[in-house]
């Protein structure tokens, strides 16, 4: 489920941002916001790509960040989510805040 919201957004984005697209249908009716509030959506895709190799190394981590930025989830509905406590949840999130800049800044 969150790759496919992951995948909802960043499709979301890519049609936002193409040229042609078959009569503006909407073809989904998820919640799409997070691709239409995203500042610079051209980096939403680097994004997926850099949680993909994160979530290779460090699933969980990929997982917090899959249910905060792609989902919305709140820390308390994370942590209740993933069976941990909140405190925990956003040491996660922190953390693969801090991998996911660094693995761009890489790239």
């Amino acid at each position: 489920m969150l790759r496919a919201m992951r995948g909802v957004v960043i499709d979301r984005v890519r049609e936002r941002q193409a040229q042609k697209r078959g009569g503006g249908l909407d073809i989904t009716s998820l919640d799409t916001e997070t691709a239409d509030q995203c500042p610079q959506p051209e980096m939403l895709n680097d994004i997926g790509e850099a949680l993909d190799e994160l979530a290779l190394l460090e699933p969980a981590l990929a997982q917090v960040v899959d249910l905060k930025f792609f989902c919305g989830f709140s820390m308390v509905e994370i942590a209740k989510l993933m069976g941990s406590s909140e405190r925990t949840a956003q040491r996660q999130w922190e953390k693969a805040r801090l991998l996911l800049f660094r693995a761009m800044q890489a790239s």
